[in-house]
């Protein structure tokens, strides 16, 4: 039995993951919470490290202060960095480490057209958070044991309100405009998908060290809110906010698929089904509403 590390387990993709593997029976997974290993501390980590053995890594936790008070976006590239580096400087701990990348390595400045892996160093990204995850990747490639799975678009459920699927599947329950403030081609990859792929990673040695985890095809937000609205039968109206169209942001998935040889569970008619079922049986008068 593999015995697994997983930062962020209460953020949107962690609990997901982690509701995943425990159904396996296959891993001991510890998932502490910030207030329980402090992951800013070198020596905090490398006490827990020592201590515990860990096979995996599944490194998940990133600062988002958008979302959590105890963030700030002032230290957002440092502490984004320092965690990464607390796990980074001491692979002699662990047997690999799996940490989440972002497409925003890739300079969100530019289009994303299908961009490869090979890609990633066209440009420095302008956004602190981006330059980070690019920083992280080149580590990454340069070691023995950390392994980027890069993701792009991804959904379930426990998504934010704030993310494009959800806006629109709510936008419908309430009957509500779905807004799009400038359409642009964009992936994504159901959440159970990405657990798949964390799967494979976990039990098989990897060619590379940085890999997109994407569908791999690219859909307009505009075509996403019409298959959302067919779905729930409904005929609601899509505002587009603005005519000017905003930056593509999709790339190639070969390499994981090749690799790997999985296919994608869950193309997105199928994901949006699933997510609009879980959606309508999980509504209650607590569940909010992101109208921008």
């Amino acid at each position: 039995m593999k015995k697994i590390l997983m930062t962020g387990g209460t953020g949107f993709v962690g609990q997901n993951v982690l509701s995943i593997l425990q159904k396996q029976n296959a891993y001991l997974i510890y998932a502490p919470k910030r207030e329980e290993l402090n992951l800013k501390n070198e020596q905090t980590v490398v006490e827990y490290l020592t201590d515990n053995h860990f096979d995996v890594i599944l490194h998940f936790a990133n600062p988002t202060p958008g979302k959590n008070p105890l963030d700030s976006f002032d230290t957002l590239m440092e502490d984004g960095l320092r965690i990464f580096m607390n796990f980074y400087n001491h692979q002699d701990l662990y047997g690999k480490m799996i940490y989440t990348g972002s497409g925003a390595e890739y300079d969100k400045t530019k289009d994303m057209d299908l961009v490869t892996e090979t890609e990633c160093y066209r440009s420095v990204p302008g956004d602190a958070y981006g330059l980070s995850k690019m920083l992280m990747n080149q580590m990454a490639e340069k070691s023995d044991k950390v392994y980027n799975f890069r993701i792009f678009g991804c959904y379930g459920p426990n998504d934010h309100e704030s993310k494009f699927i959800t806006h629109c599947i709510r936008s419908v329950i309430l009957d509500l405009p779905i807004t799009i403030r400038k359409d642009c081609y964009f992936d994504y990859i159901h959440v159970y998908d990405f657990a798949r792929f964390i799967m494979w990673g976990i039990e098989n040695n990897m060619s590379y060290h940085s890999y997109n985890i994407t569908s791999g095809t690219p859909i307009l937000l505009s075509e996403l809110a019409k298959k959302i609205i067919l779905s729930m039968d409904s005929k609601l109206d899509i505002q587009l906010l603005s005519q000017e169209r905003n930056r593509n942001y999709t790339a190639n998935n070969s390499r994981i698929l090749n690799e790997s040889k999985l296919k994608l569970d869950y193309p997105i008619e199928k994901g949006i089904l699933e997510q609009i079922k879980w959606e309508k049986e999980n509504w209650n008068e607590n569940t909010k509403f992101d109208g921008e």
